[in-house]
């Protein structure tokens, strides 16, 4: 299945991967557990999760995250080939 991003904001303590697979009920499958939280703006307390397209649905708002997304999460990967250095 394709994984799609999530944003979270918490201007209390950074989210851990467990207290969000607890607070929406996320499977080991469904959070992918190597990208974990990642943090995005410090100065906001915005932080990234990746989450099955899925899963995306049971995510959202409560009292202390503001949550944003879904949104795609494209492979990145060089255009041609790689170019011989001169």
């Amino acid at each position: 299945m394709a994984k799609v991003m999530m944003t979270i904001q918490s201007q209390d303590s950074p989210p851990q991967l467990q207290d969000v697979q607890l607070k929406y009920g996320l499977a080991d499958d469904e959070i992918d557990a190597q990208f974990g939280v990642v943090e995005i703006d410090p100065a906001d307390g915005t932080y990234a999760i990746l989450v099955e397209e899925t899963a995306a649905a049971k995510i959202s708002n409560n009292e202390n995250w503001k949550v944003q997304g879904p949104y795609s999460n494209p492979k990145i990967a060089p255009f041609g080939p790689p170019q011989a250095e001169e």
